[in-house]
């Protein structure tokens, strides 16, 4: 796999996450995305990875959603349908900015996937670090994920934590990384604007996050309408 990756399809997409993350050889799901897919969405939200809980007091339906999200392109979206702690603080936390923006909400426009695809207890990624070919895996989606932003081309992407943020910003803590365009691609000129906040977990520093997305509206950076 290179830089210069090019798929076109959302399946071929999908399987290649699947295969990627197949060779860390874990039972664990693989959970490529957790909304359906479209072109030129207005957010594409990406995070570090799932952890079992899509319904954190019906197990029942909580695996129902992991199995159907692991088996194939999801027809559900999670941040408008689902209870998971992700999904119920992105929700709250898009209330308190549409309390200054009345057009800013989520709508099926809102993509979400993950730096790591592998879902995990609450432990997250740290039980996955240590294995011999995790990093392996971890670069070649990283090159996956930015050719499908070049693919899908989203006029805005939501990076949710320090270790999704890496993906485009190697260095700083995340308050110090600030939002900005970026171009899709070398010999491109199309821009989509980048938007690095802390994981949004619940009791995670609400308000840093509220100003950084509202910041981010008023100097350009976040175009949603």
């Amino acid at each position: 796999m290179n830089e210069e990756i090019r798929l076109d399809s959302f399946e071929q997409f999908f399987d290649g996450i699947k295969n990627i993350w197949a060779r860390l050889e874990q039972p664990n799901r693989i959970i490529p995305f957790c909304t359906p897919l479209m072109l030129n969405p207005t957010f594409l939200v990406i995070g570090t990875n799932h952890t079992n809980n899509f319904c954190l007091y019906n197990e029942t339906e909580n695996n129902r959603i992991a199995d159907s999200f692991s088996n194939e392109i999801p027809k559900e979206n999670t941040f408008l349908e689902h209870h998971s702690k992700f999904s119920v603080s992105l929700r709250s936390l898009v209330c308190k900015v549409n309390k200054d923006f009345k057009d800013f909400y989520i709508t099926d426009e809102w993509l979400g996937t993950n730096r790591c695809a592998v879902q995990t207890d609450s432990d997250g990624i740290t039980s996955l670090d240590g294995l011999s070919n995790y990093k392996e895996c971890e670069k070649e989606m990283d090159l996956l994920l930015k050719a499908f932003v070049r693919y899908i081309k989203p006029k805005n992407v939501i990076l949710t934590g320090e270790h999704a943020c890496r993906l485009y910003y190697p260095k700083g803590p995340v308050q110090d990384m600030p939002s900005k365009k970026s171009i899709f691609g070398k010999g491109c000129t199309d821009t989509f604007n980048l938007i690095p906040v802390k994981h949004f977990s619940a009791g995670r520093r609400p308000k840093e996050i509220i100003k950084k997305i509202t910041d981010s509206i008023k100097d350009g950076f976040c175009d949603y309408l």
